[in-house]
């Protein structure tokens, strides 16, 4: 296929790796998916919903693609692709949808072999919910996919990246991966720990309490509902610009902490201010 990929083996169909099945099928921008995990019977439901056309246990028949997309929980990325490398083919494109980006770049650049091209990816798409029941073809029509080359990068198999994901309704962006890493510790990243932290809030309180959580507590918790293999992993792989973020957090905190101590109202409704002023800005 010109410029595409005429087999892709997703490893790891999951709600993103599934759902960019399906966007590949919906769009026809592949002839064959190649379906690849730990459970087999789950690959078995994915190919009866038509998610995938075949699966497999085998890492040398995942191999068989021209596109192999990373879709697991970031701490399995290495040894996958240490497992597949001596399987690799020449002019492969081996790519993932994680959310850490420098050091999963920085070790599968070194992982492939001679003629075989990583390029990372992010799609900002996904759901607290888990699992390729639900998948959908459309979920990154007008979401932001973060494509992180660097000065290794192939900039033939950067061309064909990307336009794969243009394909899908995504709207791709370029970044280096430290800066991905440095903006999503704290659009994403912090957010997430966060919601962990309030509802772990209420349990040491009382987890009779959450019974009577109303619609405010249901929307900033969601996230909470997300996975924590998946999640501890992110947590675990950058660190280091989550824990700059919790500073300020924690910063933020004390201000309005010392606010309410010291009955400064005003203040407090200041700042409230400045953050819907910043959050409006979304909305625009």
């Amino acid at each position: 296929m010109e410029d595409g990929f005429k087999t892709v083996s997703i490893i790891g169909v999951g709600l993103i790796g599934g759902s960019l099945a399906l966007a590949l099928k919906e769009k026809k921008l592949t002839e064959k998916i190649i379906g690849y995990g730990r459970n087999k019977e789950r690959l078995k439901k994915a190919f009866k919903l038509g998610i995938i056309d075949t699966y497999t246990d085998s890492l040398k028949e995942v191999c068989e693609a021209e596109l192999i997309v990373l879709a697991t929980p970031l701490g399995v990325f290495e040894k996958i692709t240490s497992e597949m490398a001596t399987y690799l083919k020449k002019d492969t494109v081996v790519t993932d949808v994680g959310s850490v980006k420098e050091e999963v770049v920085n070790k599968l650049e070194r992982l492939m072999p001679k003629g075989v091209y990583f390029v990372g990816t992010h799609p900002i798409a996904g759901s607290d919910r888990t699992g390729f029941e639900y998948a959908k073809a459309q979920l990154f029509e007008g979401s932001k996919v973060i494509i992180t080359p660097t000065k290794n990068t192939n900039r033939s198999a950067l061309e064909r990246v990307a336009k794969l994901w243009t394909k899908t309704g995504a709207q791709v962006e370029f970044m280096t991966p430290s800066e991905h890493d440095r903006i999503y510790a704290l659009v994403s990243h912090l957010p997430h720990l966060v919601s962990f932290c309030l509802v772990n809030t209420v349990a040491e309180m009382d987890k009779k309490f959450i019974k009577y959580a109303g619609s405010g507590f249901k929307d900033t918790t969601r996230i909470a509902k997300s996975s924590p293999e998946l999640w501890a992993d992110i947590f675990a792989m950058n660190d280091k610009n989550v824990l700059q973020c919790l500073e300020i957090f924690a910063k933020k905190l004390e201000e309005v902490k010392q606010m309410l101590y010291r009955k400064e109202f005003e203040g407090v409704k200041k700042f409230i201010e400045e953050s819907k002023k910043l959050r409006q800005e979304l909305d625009l």
